[in-house]
């Protein structure tokens, strides 16, 4: 039977496009994210050999799902490794709660970020991240109703950047069963060299999610 591997471009920050082509032996889609831009590219074929013939619903919906959920996945190890914006305490003294208020007009509660992080990993990888996604406590949490970020985080934790570029990444996936399916990055680093990461997307209550994050 043909294994049907899909690859498509990853955007730095948002999709702002999503084109679909599906063929009856295999199929291949490729989208370029540019912002403020989208374009169409050419639809590719790649035979190969595979125990597992998805369904067309369940190949579009991991379709549709996949974008998402890897543009998703750049921002929150944004979050986890560069931490985010937030409100110095009175002269400069460490906070007594050990958090500091986080100043984000996106996520101003811990419960709008938790959600956040939910809609992207398994419940396993998003409690993980959310409890103590180094060994170290957690990086965010709640401060009397708003999304707190670790004072111990912000002083010592926070991740140097590696230098690898998510801008024109792309994406190859392959459905393996019908809740599972391999997920396979290219990057770029510093140098311009590919960087390849694997990971996987789980179908977890008939909702797709990444395995873990990646970064």
């Amino acid at each position: 039977m043909a294994k049907k591997k899909q690859t498509v471009n990853i955007p730095s920050l948002i999709i702002t496009g999503v084109a679909v082509l599906l063929a009856i032996s295999a199929v291949v889609f490729l989208l370029f994210f540019m912002p403020k831009s989208e374009e169409e590219q050419p639809v590719e074929t790649t035979p190969a050999e595979t125990e597992f013939n998805p369904p067309s619903e369940l190949l579009q919906s991991a379709q549709l799902a996949a974008p998402d959920l890897l543009t998703n996945n750049y921002k929150a190890y944004q979050y986890f490794t560069q931490g985010m914006s937030y409100e110095q305490e009175p002269y400069g003294n460490k906070p007594e709660d050990g958090l500091y208020t986080c100043s984000n007009d996106t996520y101003k509660t811990f419960e709008q970020f938790s959600d956040f992080i939910k809609s992207i990993y398994t419940e396993t990888a998003a409690e993980k991240l959310l409890t103590d996604p180094y060994g170290k406590g957690a990086v965010f949490a709640d401060r009397n109703g708003q999304l707190g970020i670790s004072y111990e985080f912000i002083q010592s934790g926070r991740i140097e950047d590696n230098g690898i570029s998510w801008e024109n990444g792309k994406y190859s996936f392959t459905l393996t069963s019908e809740t599972e399916c391999d997920v396979e990055i290219t990057l770029k680093d510093k140098d311009d060299k590919d960087v390849k990461i694997n990971t996987k997307m789980i179908l977890e209550n008939n909702v797709w999610k990444l395995a873990e994050m990646v970064g």
